[in-house]
């Protein structure tokens, strides 16, 4: 199974909102991220490839919204050339991870190019 960047993007963005919009602490939400057209899938509602993923978190973030006037939720752009250091610190700690996945080939997107460049070559 190939990950594309969209959606290893997509599921990170799901990942962290979804653990954000779960916490009952929270009322003002800002997610970073390097794409913003991939942040805007979220709110799409003509159907695509991505619903599986985009529909339940859609859902949570309507209950979220809907909780309390108040509850907010902000995405701001930061590409990876702006050198923000707390991007380059997750970047290296998810580098240099070292868990364990159940299927490494359908969890990791650069195993996933991998595995696609050495069959290409085989060929």
């Amino acid at each position: 199974m190939n990950v594309t960047p969209v959606e290893a993007k997509l599921m990170a963005i799901h990942i962290g909102l979804s653990f954000a919009l779960d916490s009952h602490d929270n009322c003002n939400i800002t997610v970073i991220t390097n794409s913003l057209v991939v942040a805007r899938k979220i709110m799409e509602s003509h159907i695509n490839s991505l619903q599986v993923v985009v529909a339940p978190l859609a859902l949570k973030i309507k209950v979220f919204l809907s909780k309390n006037n108040y509850n907010t939720i902000q995405f701001w752009h930061c590409p990876n050339k702006a050198k923000w250091p707390r991007h380059q610190l997750i970047d290296r700690q998810a580098k240099e991870s070292h868990d364990l996945s159940i299927f490494p080939s359908k969890n990791s997107y650069l195993f996933s190019r991998k595995k696609e460049c050495d069959d290409i070559l085989c060929k």
